[in-house]
């Protein structure tokens, strides 16, 4: 080598597109424009397969036109947790990729799963599949799995059952009578949330509900699912980014992303988005879990 040459280590990138097939193709188009997880059944042994393959690995019959579509639950039949970060991961570590056989099918689907704490995951658990607000052509077009069971009029998460990572949502469509009524309530009749043509010269060109509105969402997120009934919220902060609309469609969605040991309070990320996946605001909220009950 020569003394006056260097040499620079490096990676290189190298993106690639590949053909998902004749079956993958209509397996994700479906996912995608019509929010619907498509199998195939073998018509010689009955066998469902999930994500579909153009043959049965049993008897080799060609399924290609034997669709049949799945309900969006299933049972989780094994996991593991993911732990370290790569570039290509959907998600920022820790979280849970685990086998889900959906109702009716004989194979499972690889996918994540949301909503429960890492050390109460389990084999056997029932789950619903909740599917992504933006589509992206990809099997994300289903955004994860989350435990599907009946609300529990019960204590909600403790200081330590809670795990950073953990989510909830909430969700309802903002309608004319909510922003009329929450005028009532607030005292807050500014024309913009209720007089068109006065709105039709704003920059908006209509009506938009008020802000604390849509803000409010986050409520039923706190005070009933994470971390639940029991809790005091301490700080909420929120900055708006989009107006909302009458007829929009909001979801609230809070995560833990941190916990305060010395206080035992918890740290949480809010956001707010509408039905075509906007940020509508996001903020943060300083929580006080409830305590455990006295045996």
């Amino acid at each position: 080598m020569q003394s006056d040459c260097f040499v620079v280590e490096g990676k290189l990138a190298l993106p690639y597109q590949y053909f998902a097939g004749k079956t993958g193709s209509r397996f994700l188009i479906a996912l995608r424009d019509e929010k619907k997880i498509m199998g195939v059944k073998c018509p010689t042994c009955d066998k469902v397969f999930v994500p579909p393959r153009s043959t049965c690995e049993k008897c080799f019959t060609l399924l290609t036109d034997n669709w049949v579509e799945l309900k969006p639950f299933g049972t989780v039949t094994n996991f593991t947790i993911i732990r370290y970060g790569e570039p290509y991961q959907p998600i920022k570590p820790p979280y849970i990729l685990a086998q889900i056989r959906l109702d009716g099918a004989d194979t499972p689907l690889t996918h994540i799963v949301k909503g429960i704490p890492i050390s109460q995951m389990k084999t056997g658990l029932k789950v619903k599949a909740v599917f992504a607000k933006k589509t992206t052509s990809t099997i994300m077009d289903i955004d994860h799995f989350r435990p599907d069971e009946k609300f529990k009029m019960e204590l909600g998460y403790t200081f330590d059952e809670l795990e950073i990572g953990m989510s909830a949502s909430f969700t309802k469509t903002i309608s004319e009578t909510d922003v009329y009524l929450f005028a009532g309530i607030s005292g807050d009749f500014n024309p913009m949330h209720l007089n068109e043509e006065f709105a039709k010269k704003t920059p908006f060109g209509t009506r938009i509900a008020h802000g604390a509105l849509p803000q409010c969402l986050i409520a039923p997120v706190l005070g009933m699912k994470l971390p639940g009934l029991g809790t005091v919220a301490l700080e909420i902060n929120t900055r708006f980014r989009a107006p909302t609309y009458f007829g929009d469609t909001i979801t609230a969605t809070g995560e833990i992303i941190e916990k305060i040991e010395k206080k035992r309070w918890v740290r949480m990320a809010l956001s707010w988005t509408n039905q075509k996946g906007e940020l509508v605001a996001e903020g943060s909220a300083l929580v006080f879990p409830p305590a455990p009950l006295p045996e």
